[in-house]
């Protein structure tokens, strides 16, 4: 009997899942996306559209493109989740049940006072911004949580690189970073001071004012700017306010994924309570690939693996350098800059598309052998 496997949301986990399943077990499960876009983003490729070094199009793919066609897809969006009756509600009113639910919907940034930097629409504003700048000026700062911890710094060196005679100024609310981001947060600092970018650290952004380009800080010091990227806090939607925690989030066991009190229903991506690692889609990736394992030893009779939030990427460094970071729930490291991470980090544009079929996994699971010092995250049969 075919097991029923929803999943919610056909970002890079969801997508991730559904193929890895249907590659494993093809007409042994039924699986269900539910996804109301019609385009699928590469989000980190959104620093380079920005920069005007990608075009729009190259970041964007069709979802039914990149989803096995064995796969159901819903282009609807999931409104309500009933774990007690393992039933997804959509917007059209339709109740899809499920055996196995994965919860990977992404998640939305609060509104701000600017243009964050997690959607197309987003990243065109930016870009226009960055394309029409003539000033002296620059900031870049984040508050809160947000999905990708390195981007702040992204934009601060392409955008010292593209202007250079401007003061580029970072505004960081994190004063010190955690033990396990100190490997990446003391090469990113390193490489500010190199190129003369100012890093306010501990400094919390109280209130942007757009009319007058001044950002007002929690202690009431005044930035003055004449471009500013600044990113909002995200959040979960609320059609999911019923399986948050107190932190805003979904939580889950960090060793399986799975939702606290359900055990046939998995969250992953940026909506889980997972903040170390901090939200990466390169996390987003690696639970993606474990949940597909998981529920494939579940179905298969199987010893379950457990997960060890593996996590590595590229960053760019400005200048055609780059670094390359890897993490997990131990350890982490951090190497750079070097020209070749920066071609790395330029090609997974093109890359990512094979990546969410499986086309580079041995790639990745060798990778997290040899940074973690243990075996492989998934093995493959």
């Amino acid at each position: 009997m075919q097991k029923k496997v929803v999943i919610v949301g056909a970002g890079n986990a969801g997508t991730v899942v559904s193929n890895e399943l249907i590659n494993r077990l093809g007409n042994q499960v039924e699986i269900t996306v539910i996804e109301p876009s019609e385009y699928h983003v590469y989000q980190p490729g959104i620093v380079d559209v920005v920069l005007g070094y990608e075009s729009p199009e190259s970041i964007m793919r069709k979802v039914e493109s990149l989803i096995d066609r064995r796969a159901n897809i819903v282009k609807d969006r999931a409104v309500k989740v009933i774990p007690e009756k393992r039933t997804v509600v959509t917007s059209n009113g339709k109740e899809i049940t499920y055996d196995y639910l994965v919860l990977s919907p992404g998640v939305k940034n609060k509104a701000g006072a600017l243009p964050s930097w997690h959607t197309l629409d987003e990243a065109l504003k930016l870009r226009e911004m960055v394309t029409n700048f003539t000033g002296k000026k620059i900031v870049v700062g984040y508050s809160g949580v947000i999905k990708c911890p390195a981007a702040p710094f992204e934009f601060a060196f392409l955008l010292k690189q593209k202007f250079p005679d401007t003061k580029v100024t970072l505004i960081n609310p994190v004063a010190q970073p955690p033990e396990l981001q100190r490997p990446m947060a003391n090469k990113l600092g390193e490489r500010s001071k190199e190129l003369g970018i100012e890093v306010l650290r501990g400094v919390k952004i109280s209130s942007v004012d757009p009319s007058n380009k001044t950002i007002v800080t929690d202690e009431g010091k005044k930035v003055e700017y004449d471009l500013a990227l600044i990113d909002s806090p995200i959040q979960v939607g609320e059609e999911f306010a019923n399986l948050v925690d107190s932190s805003g989030f979904i939580p889950v066991d960090k060793k399986n994924l799975k939702v606290k009190g359900f055990d046939d229903v998995y969250a992953i991506g940026d909506v889980t309570n997972i903040f170390l690692p901090p939200k990466t889609g390169a996390i987003a990736h690696y639970e993606a690939i474990y949940v597909a394992e998981s529920i494939f030893s579940d179905i298969m009779g199987y010893e379950k693996p457990e997960f060890d939030g593996s996590a590595m990427c590229a960053i760019y460094g400005g200048y055609r350098n780059g670094y390359f970071v890897y993490m997990n729930y131990e350890k982490s490291s951090a190497l750079g800059p070097s020209t070749l991470f920066y071609s790395a980090k330029k090609s997974f544009t093109s890359l990512y598309w094979l990546s969410l079929k499986g086309g580079i996994n041995p790639i990745l699971h060798a990778a997290s052998k040899y940074f973690s010092g243990g075996p492989q995250l998934i093995k493959s049969r």
